[in-house]
């Protein structure tokens, strides 16, 4: 099984995450934000250099950066 980065996605994608490759400041970060594996999230705009991202029912923004950190698992993703 292959995963994408979160930054890959287009708006309107709702995907599990698959896994968290970051250092671990960051993902604890990740974390406190509920973004953790299999966490349902959902890309709501990519435009402007940012990712609006929806996890339990929050919005949150982050750079190209931090969502390449984020794989999402291709075979949950629904358009």
């Amino acid at each position: 099984m292959t995963s994408c980065p979160l930054s890959l996605a287009a708006p309107g994608t709702t995907a599990r995450i698959a896994a968290i490759n970051a250092g671990e400041g960051l993902r604890r970060r990740f974390y406190d934000l509920g973004l953790i594996p299999d966490a349902e999230v959902t890309v709501v705009t990519t435009d402007r250099g940012s990712i609006i991202v929806s996890v339990a029912g929050c919005r949150y923004a982050l750079s190209r950066g931090m969502a390449m950190k984020i794989q999402i698992a291709p075979e949950m993703i629904a358009v």
